[in-house]
């Protein structure tokens, strides 16, 4: 049976060469053959999370056998790589590559999805020219890409549009906001995802080299402002001023500055906290300063750090205007993060909880070729400096001089990243927050499951996870669509997120009891989705209605 399994594999492979038709039966099977023999059993179907998945379609439904509170009715947005390759390139690293958006519409007895690539200006000029166009990237593509003679910054903003914006998206004023670190963002259309532009604001927020922005903004607790911020770059001194600003649906073109800092270089933060009172800016002792001729892995430049000061610390805006308040670490504790969960006040001081790493995380190895390495991926758990994330709770005093004090509120044996608690809790004390789980059994980096810790049990934080895992399942963030029913707890809620299931190849939507962990729907198959970034839901109750007009994908550079 192994004899003929495997020549009618290989009979496949050779047919899936001259006809496109039997991609999927071939791919199929080869999942067959690698279960079947166990030359492949542990991480099956793993790699497709790394393949191009163009697939690009509306209001592909399925049914579901249980129902769902009217408050879990609405989208569920994520994003995620799209194409790898265009005409005779492909991108070396795996989120340089062409993205996409994906829905997931819940309501009464089905679920619709939509998934859509992104026809950015990096993408419409690519597609032009048939190849991948001008741009940063974090690795140059293979072939490299070569500016002219005359014109060697051809890949740097306004020269070449940089909106390949497939990291987040907020609503705002009716519409999807698409954006990444940087100050760009694209806007979409909320129903069929297709991109109807560039953000265009009417103040002068930015200025002329703006060098620096979040792919986080934060809703303020208190006034449902947006909160982000932008770094323009003196060119002349090498400061850059950070300029934080609201935005509102009151004012839906122009943002409204709320504090500023200057720091000595430009600085890469990835997300922040927002407090009713502060902004809190957690500064990595780096400097993000794009060389020219190569790509962004090598913009960033390890600082040398001789006494605690600004270049490895937590900057505190006052949003009243107020001074900085510079809450540096000790010289041996470098401030490597990645995502915020939560930030909030208490008598004690500021309150903010980060995945953190040994190492910047953004400089590391990003690459298809070395993820899709199973030796390579799994060796480095066992590193002085292990490739794994935790989370870490800073406590960040208001008044005095002292150093931020600190504790690991995650199980440091494994990675953990992609966190986020109740958005009813932004801004204040929360007992619960869910994440994306790496190394699960303490040996393969695609033993993933979605964790729940619960930090008012009194227990060690590793005994207080529960979790959601399957074998060879590969989960995407999982983002809380909370329960707004009198009297809810702070769990009480429907956890969502998409997961691969690696021996079909196919994706589902999967929603969770987030007190139980336990699955409540699980909606699919649908196509593959690959490597996700990061998800929101928009409630039904919530989305304005307005009239639609961009079924159509707009055309624009």
């Amino acid at each position: 049976q192994a004899v003929l399994l495997q020549q009618s594999v290989t009979s496949l492979a050779i047919e899936c060469r001259t006809s496109p038709a039997m991609m999927a039966l071939g791919r199929a099977a080869a999942l067959a053959w690698a279960a079947f023999s166990g030359a492949a059993a542990e991480d099956v179907g793993y790699n497709l999370l790394f393949e191009t998945a163009a697939d690009d379609f509306s209001n592909q439904c399925v049914s579901i056998s249980k129902g769902l509170p009217s408050w879990a009715h609405g989208d569920f947005v994520i994003g995620s790589v799209g194409l790898q390759e265009l005409g005779d390139r492909h991108f070396v690293g795996y989120l340089d590559a062409f993205g996409k958006y994906n829905k997931f519409q819940l309501k009464d007895g089905q679920v619709c999805a939509t998934y859509r690539m992104m026809r950015s200006g990096f993408y419409n000029e690519s597609v032009k020219a048939n190849t991948i166009g001008p741009g940063l990237l974090f690795y140059e593509t293979e072939p490299p890409r070569q500016c002219p003679f005359y014109n060697p910054i051809c890949n740097l903003p306004p020269l070449a549009p940089n909106d390949n914006t497939f990291v987040n998206t907020f609503m705002h004023d009716g519409q999807l906001l698409s954006l990444t670190d940087s100050p760009y963002m694209l806007t979409l259309d909320p129903e069929s995802l297709n991109v109807t532009g560039t953000k265009k604001w009417s103040d002068k927020v930015s200025g002329l080299a703006a060098v620096a922005g979040s792919a986080h903004p934060v809703k303020h607790p208190k006034t449902d402002e947006f909160i982000d911020f932008v770094g323009n770059q003196n060119f002349l001194t090498g400061t850059v001023d950070i300029a934080v600003y609201g935005m509102s649906d009151d004012q839906p073109n122009e943002r409204l500055a709320k504090a500023s800092v200057e720091m000595s270089s430009p600085p890469y933060m990835h997300s922040f906290g927002v407090t009713e009172r502060h902004a809190v800016l957690p500064r990595m002792p780096m400097k993000f300063g794009l060389p020219l001729g190569k790509p962004m892995s090598a913009a960033f430049q390890e600082l040398e750090l001789t006494k605690p000061g600004p270049d490895n610390a937590f900057h505190i805006l006052p949003l009243d205007g107020g001074g900085p308040i510079v809450r540096p670490l000790p010289v041996d504790d470098r401030l490597y993060y990645i995502h915020q969960a939560n930030t909030y006040e208490n008598e004690s001081g500021i309150i903010i909880d980060l995945t953190v790493a040994n190492f910047n995380v953004f400089s590391g190895d990003l690459t298809t070729k070395d993820e899709l390495n199973k030796t390579l991926r799994d060796s480095c758990y066992h590193d002085t400096k292990p490739c794994i994330n935790w989370v870490r709770r800073f406590l960040l005093p208001l008044k005095g001089d002292g150093f931020p004090t600190s504790e690991v509120i995650s199980d440091p044996t494994v990675k953990t990243d992609f966190v986020r608690v109740n958005k009813l809790y932004h801004g204040r004390k929360h007992c619960f927050y869910w994440g994306v789980q790496w190394f699960s059994d303490h040996k393969n980096k695609a033993a993933m499951a979605i964790v729940k810790y619960d930090l008012c049990s009194g227990r060690p934080p590793a005994e207080s996870k529960t979790q959601w895992a399957r074998p060879h399942w590969y989960p995407s963030e999982a983002v809380l669509a909370p329960s707004t029913e009198p009297g809810a707890a702070e769990d009480d809620g429907m956890l969502l997120f998409t997961a691969l299931d690696g021996t079909s190849g196919k994706t589902w939507l999967i929603v969770v009891d987030a007190k139980t962990m336990e699955s409540h729907v699980e909606a699919g198959p649908f196509p593959r989705v690959a490597f996700t970034t990061h998800g929101e839901f928009y409630p039904a109750s919530a989305q304005a209605p307005r009239e639609r007009t961009a079924h159509q994908a707009v055309a624009y550079v």
